[in-house]
């Protein structure tokens, strides 16, 4: 398969606006885990270093060499931390203009905000995006240009992007309904969410997501019921399947950090779709394409699989045993 290649220009800019990104999703991270603020409260002929966070406060412990220490140690870790993050903030900005001057990313705009939505909610981390959009996390590092890869018969590989979006969460159901709103603000879409199923202790479920002006037709929703069946399957996979991480470009030059499925298991579910030619499903041809396309990048050392590929292969023979042979 012939590969359109990333300019030069938007490669190298790719990887520094990369490395600047992961660097603030890093600060940002370590940020969170120092939420609110500490302060020494008098009890009484007591005084206690109390800790508070969205309203709530409890007692470390009482004035002492320890807690004092604990005191000025977090006084000085979050100081430090919010220049830091403020310093990262500016070249990050810098960083999207640029992406957006030299055309970096390709990933559709409300895909790109229902994952930054996610990560503000504090469900990112817990993620796994199916289906198509997985294609510009294999290709961004790749350097190849998925958005003009074609299948012969229907078109953009990534055409489906734009209208839909499936994420499977690992998260518990109130905190996916708490954020809903502003998912479905932010994406201008329509919004469903279903149970998943569970692996061990973890319970997932299905959130899927129709934009824009698809919200009204049909087409898109109805061709992808086969993959919502599929979905509820994969949870008992993700585990043996492994999660791809890469921090993604929006047409905007917005950038955010994708979960998805390794690029080994994406291509081998896809070619069992393909050859199960589903009836809920009106395009093998592109499940084919898409597959064939992510081959290509794991062949030619561009997008690098971490699971075995025998591992793999048997969490997709688990799925086509329970879904294929009914599809």
């Amino acid at each position: 398969m012939k590969l359109p290649r990333t300019s030069d220009t938007a490669a190298k800019q790719i990887l520094d606006a990369t490395r600047v990104y992961r660097e603030y999703a890093r600060v940002r991270k370590e940020s969170q885990r120092l939420k609110g603020s500490l302060f020494w409260k008098k009890v009484g002929s007591y005084e206690y270093l109390a800790h508070k966070v969205h309203g709530k406060v409890t007692y470390v412990g009482p004035r002492g060499a320890e807690t004092e220490r604990e005191f000025e140690e977090f006084k000085q870790k979050k100081a430090q931390l919010q220049q830091r993050a403020r310093t990262l903030k500016e070249s990050l900005e810098t960083c999207e203009r640029m992406n957006k001057a030299v055309r970096a990313g390709a990933v559709p705009t409300p895909v790109v905000e229902v994952l930054r939505q996610l990560e503000d909610a504090g469900l990112s981390e817990g993620s796994v995006v199916l289906g198509t959009s997985a294609l510009f996390a294999y290709g961004q590092p790749s350097g190849v240009r998925v958005e003009e890869v074609a299948s012969p018969v229907h078109g953009s590989v990534v055409e489906d992007a734009k209208q839909h979006l499936q994420v499977l969460l690992e998260a518990p159901e109130s905190a996916i309904k708490a954020a809903l709103l502003k998912l479905r603000q932010a994406a201008d879409a329509i919004v469903e969410v279903a149970p998943a199923g569970a692996s061990g202790e973890r319970t997932y479920f299905l959130v899927e997501f129709k934009f824009g002006r698809q919200r009204e037709l049909s087409k898109c929703w109805a061709e992808n019921t086969y993959w919502r069946t599929l979905a509820t399957e994969m949870a008992t996979e993700i585990r043996h399947a492994g999660k791809f991480e890469q921090v993604v470009i929006g047409k905007t030059g917005t950038m955010v950090t994708m979960r998805t499925l390794d690029p080994q298991f994406f291509a081998m579910v896809n070619h069992a779709l393909a050859e199960a030619r589903p009836a809920t499903m009106q395009e093998p041809h592109v499940a084919q394409c898409q597959a064939v396309l992510v081959d290509s990048l794991i062949a030619d050392h561009l997008v690098v699989s971490k699971p075995p590929a025998v591992e793999c292969r048997r969490a997709v023979e688990g799925i086509a045993q329970r879904v294929f042979a009914h599809g």
